[in-house]
């Protein structure tokens, strides 16, 4: 065998070779959901109108539904675990995935990653995602029905790039969050706040009025929505036991 074939033998090898890493590497890589935290929610501007609407709600038993209708938006974390325990190092230039809650489509996102995985290594990469109230209307129901609780499924596609090779990978996670204690902590803090500011004995507008904003109401009037937001109150701790 002349040197010619000796050389060809050994590159097809090598390429074989070369071509198994990749291969094996490739199915080595693997995308998950590790977790998603609850960061904040973003509120409507709420008065005493709109408490007093959540009190009303609250003494039928259906308070969440009223206080569900204060939010403007919801943030989240999502937490991406990104493993490679593979032969070879990759690097994730970005990911883009569909949100679900409940599993009702509620919006899409993406994350540039730019990072470089090495063989054996796992990474934690964390993407903001702001929720609108517009778009979780299809989901409304089903969050009230559950109290808060929320079944976040992200499903999606990564991509590894492997030298000049760029491999998707999909993915697809759920996991459960609630937000029940943080509307509950929310509107308890408001109705707290209201109660010292509707006290008829702060600003007055003549005799047996109160001011509020800008208006005169009369104390009786007052009294009685403070003792309403009473109500409410222990409706709310009543829930809670």
């Amino acid at each position: 065998m002349n040197g010619f074939a000796i050389g060809g033998i050994v590159f097809l090898a090598i390429v074989v070779i070369i071509l198994g890493l990749f291969a094996y590497s490739y199915t080595q890589l693997g995308v998950n959901l590790s977790k998603v935290e609850f960061q904040s929610i973003d509120w409507e501007p709420i008065s005493w109108e709109t408490l007093l609407r959540v009190g009303l709600n609250t003494l039928s038993g259906n308070w969440f539904n009223a206080a569900f209708d204060l939010i403007h938006g919801i943030n989240l974390n999502l937490i991406f675990g990104l493993s490679n325990n593979g032969l070879l190092p990759v690097y994730i230039p970005d990911l883009h995935y569909d949100v679900l809650i409940n599993d009702v489509p509620i919006g899409y996102g993406d994350s540039e990653i730019n990072t470089m995985i090495n063989p054996g290594e796992t990474k934690e990469i964390i993407s903001f995602q702001n929720i609108q109230k517009n778009r979780m209307a299809p989901a409304a129901i089903s969050i009230i029905n559950a109290d808060g609780v929320m079944n976040v499924k992200v499903k999606g596609t990564a991509y590894f790039q492997l030298f000049a090779w760029k491999m998707p990978i999909p993915f697809e996670s759920i996991k459960q969050i609630s937000i029940y204690d943080e509307v509950r902590n929310k509107i308890n803090a408001e109705i707290q706040k209201n109660l010292a500011e509707q006290n008829p004995k702060s600003l007055t507008c003549g005799n047996g009025t109160h001011i509020e904003n800008g208006k005169c109401i009369p104390d009786s009037i007052m009294e009685g929505v403070a003792g309403i937001f009473d109500e409410i109150k222990k409706q709310i701790d009543d829930l809670l036991k």
